[in-house]
């Protein structure tokens, strides 16, 4: 008798990939693991940091881009409910006038990812976390 394979629900696919994103939206920047606020510029450890979204989670378009997404303290992220007007003026500094418009553009596409693209996506930030935590940013 075969056995039967238990597939993950797409929830727990997309919670997977949020944690692994998460990670590496922690640590891409972090120096000796300590990163900065996007927002209002305190440091902490990455593991007491949140991964910050300018448009919200709810948008599929942007939840996993990498612009969109930025380290926030627990006080912005969640005190000050991300802070959106503070990160948008520091996304156009950052990476450039019109970054924050074209994100919120961007977030009121529809985007349809399969359980297979999200499963590629877990794969792919998985293997960049080996890298960035053996190294130790």
């Amino acid at each position: 008798m075969a056995k039967k394979v238990k597939t993950k629900s797409r929830s727990n696919i997309v919670k997977d990939l949020d944690r692994h994103f998460s990670i590496f939206i922690r640590n891409r920047l972090a120096k000796n693991n300590i990163v900065e606020c996007f927002t209002c510029g305190s440091q902490d450890h990455w593991k007491n940091t949140d991964c910050g979204h300018f448009m919200s989670r709810k948008h599929y378009a942007t939840r996993w881009d990498e612009l969109n997404c930025q380290v926030q303290c627990k006080k912005c992220n969640i005190f000050r409910h991300g802070e959106q007007f503070q990160f948008g003026i520091n996304l156009d500094k950052k990476y450039g006038e019109g970054t924050a418009e074209q994100l919120l553009n961007k977030s009121r596409g529809i985007v349809k990812l399969s359980n297979v693209d999200l499963t590629e996506m877990i794969e792919y930030y998985k293997n960049i976390n080996k890298t960035l935590l053996k190294i130790g940013f």
